[in-house]
């Protein structure tokens, strides 16, 4: 006998075998006439369940109304119960919520009814499912913790574990931290008194949990328990995520070499199980630690290996995530143009996201109202032809009652979907508010950043070639040191800005008195005022803040160039702080030209604004945005006061030190 005959006649056998027993099922029911006959109905039940789980969703449609035709003739109510559970779960999977969030109520009232404390539980636990699959935490969470009260009243050990665990899940992914500890160390100590599996995944679960919110500590105890136990049991798939803890510590204790020992053996053993995700993700992270200890083509080729993954398995949410490594990798080898790219690849990709889960949202939606649509028409026909026998004065009410039913159908589709489109001309504004960040970025690059550059490039031409003389070019240098002075803060700004695009700014508060930065900054600034015959004046006395201390240069650095730039000849620049009672409010006077009351509310807006300088210095209008937003980052605000011809006054609050 051939392979292929075997085949068929096996198929044939199992759907001799499935077909047998739907009709069993659908014959035993005509034999239950009374409560006595209970264990034939719930054997039913169990076929039901398998038909819904096989997916074979029309015979289970007939089997579960007929079961609950049975259930309601003889009042049976914990029957009843559990067929409404399987039929809310039928109707979920043609994606009517209303009609299965219906059946689920009525297995409620049932078990309610028969005082069915376990049947309670099992139909919140089987709701909690179908939210949680969805993406609404907040809903599963409720109903998990209705699952909780049951299984406790019941006293079930077993099940409150798996309940503690996924409350625990829920908790993290609504970042309840508190919380989420709390139910992880239960379904812990539970399982340690019951010696059940899976004691090192909840291990695992509240290790990870530590190592997101700094407590590295304990999630190093605790993991390094939870991979004895995962070894014990023979478990690969926990084995490898608990390394992959293990090396996450390690990177954020800055251990490199600790890191990338942890990230291999989590590579080779994910390698050995079906958890692919978590072998590219090793890869990714290898690449960092490379970044890290500055082996850059080491870390571009594990990067490259691991996009190349991640695009297979279109997991796009680590595919953004390897953008802004690739980003963080050329702009620490000061490649800024590849950089660049990197931010351009990775606005579109999440544009695209955007785009697509919004699509899918309104797609979904609309099959979800089609298929309640199809249910509601079907209840009207099966209505419609059990009322043909009855009277006319019937027959004209039902229409009537049809109709209205319709309009009202009508009127919540069409409001469905004038909000979906509301939904998606939002999304495309965001859209187009992202390509005017780009293109902003672009331009600047495109013109005051070519310009500079190729003002400089012009000049040493023309003195390479003798076009002028060494004193003509004397004469120039200081615009020169200008233009090169104006390039350098326009890189530094751009380079912030793309970051803070990325979400890559954050801010790594340190103490530092700020006086020997200033006096960095006055020294950087010292031939730029001297130029322009501008007096620089510190009048600082000892702060000592809390704060970025690289970051506060930055701004130091623009609020000065800003001062001079709009600083006439013989104007001054002076520097003082004010103690206040928890911060500390550094002041940048100036007696330059000042600012007109209409342009004040624009210096930090989103749009970028700028004027030309007292010697028609040019700017990108990035400079005071960048200010605002490092400060915010560092819990501190910045005011500014100006009356036009008196100068200008730029106060920044930053947090003391301890």
């Amino acid at each position: 006998m051939n392979k292929t005959t075997l085949t068929v006649i096996l198929m044939l056998l199992v759907s001799t075998i499935v077909v047998s027993q739907s009709q069993k099922s659908e014959n035993n029911l005509e034999h239950i006439k009374t409560l006595q006959d209970s264990t034939a109905f719930l054997n039913s039940v169990r076929n039901l369940e398998q038909l819904v789980n096989e997916g074979q969703l029309d015979s289970a449609t007939n089997l579960a109304n007929a079961l609950i035709n049975v259930g309601i003739a003889i009042g049976y109510t914990n029957g009843l119960g559990q067929a409404y559970i399987e039929k809310g779960r039928l109707h979920q999977k043609y994606r009517r919520d209303i009609a299965s969030n219906r059946n689920f109520e009525h297995a409620i009232y049932y078990f309610q009814k028969s005082n069915n404390v376990d049947g309670l539980a099992k139909v919140y636990s089987t709701r909690f499912i179908i939210e949680r699959g969805k993406g609404n935490f907040e809903k599963a969470s409720d109903y998990l913790l209705h699952a909780k009260l049951y299984r406790e009243q019941l006293q079930d050990s077993i099940g409150l574990t798996n309940i503690y665990n996924n409350l625990g899940i829920m908790y993290n992914e609504l970042k309840n931290v508190k919380a989420a500890e709390t139910y992880y160390l239960k379904s812990i100590e539970l399982r340690k008194q019951l010696n059940l599996d899976e004691l090192g995944l909840v291990m695992n679960n509240l290790a990870l949990l530590y190592t997101e919110n700094g407590d590295l500590f304990k999630a190093h105890d605790l993991v390094s328990e939870a991979l004895v136990i995962n070894k014990k049991d023979k478990d690969f798939k926990h084995i490898a995520q608990s390394y992959s803890i293990m090396a996450k510590i390690a990177l954020y204790q800055k251990e490199y070499k600790t890191a990338k020992k942890y990230y291999d053996t989590t590579l080779c053993v994910a390698s050995q199980t079906n958890f692919k995700i978590l072998a590219i993700n090793a890869q990714q992270q290898l690449g960092i630690v490379a970044l890290k200890e500055r082996a850059f083509e080491k870390a571009e080729e594990l990067l490259r290996i691991a996009r190349k993954g991640f695009a297979e398995v279109n997991a796009q949410p680590l595919l953004l995530k390897n953008y802004q490594y690739s980003f963080k990798l050329d702009s620490t080898k000061g490649d800024l143009l590849r950089a660049i790219s990197w931010q351009q690849k990775y606005q579109e990709l999440l544009d695209k996201r955007m785009s697509d889960l919004a699509s899918k949202k309104v797609e979904k939606t609309k099959a979800q109202y089609e298929a309640e649509l199809e249910q509601l028409k079907l209840i009207e026909e099966q209505r419609q032809s059990e009322q043909e026998t009855r009277a006319k004065l019937f027959k004209f009410r039902l229409i009537a009652y049809s109709a209205v039913a319709a309009v009202l159908l009508i009127s919540v589709f069409l409001m469905i979907l004038i909000k979906n489109k509301n939904e998606r001309q939002r999304l495309i504004r965001k859209l187009d508010n992202s390509n005017k960040v780009k293109n902003k970025l672009f331009s600047i690059i495109a013109h005051d950043l070519k310009n500079e550059i190729n003002g400089l490039d012009g000049t040493l031409k023309l003195l390479k070639e003798n076009a002028i003389s060494e004193k003509e070019f004397k004469e120039i240098i200081p615009f020169l040191s200008n233009g090169t002075h104006q390039t350098s803060i326009l890189l530094h700004n751009l380079l912030n800005w793309s970051k803070s695009q990325l979400k890559e700014l954050n801010a790594n508060p340190v103490y530092f008195d700020i006086t020997e930065v200033i006096n960095e900054k006055f020294t950087f600034f010292e031939r730029k005022a001297r130029e322009k015959e501008i007096k620089l004046i510190n009048k600082l006395e000892p702060t000592p803040i809390y704060a970025d201390k690289d970051m506060f240069g930055i701004v130091a650095q623009n609020l000065i160039a800003n001062a001079i730039k709009f600083c006439n000849p013989g104007d001054s620049i002076a520097l003082l702080s004010l103690d206040r009672e928890n911060h500390y409010e550094i002041c940048f006077q100036d007696t330059g030209v000042g600012i007109k009351p209409a342009y004040i509310d624009k210096l930090f807006a989103e749009d970028t604004f700028t004027t030309p300088g007292t010697q028609n210095e040019t700017g990108t209008g990035l400079g005071l945005k960048i200010c605002k937003e490092l400060i915010e980052l560092n819990q501190g605000k910045i005011e500014v006061q100006s009356e036009p011809g008196t100068g200008s006054t730029f106060c920044i609050s930053l947090p003391k030190a301890a």
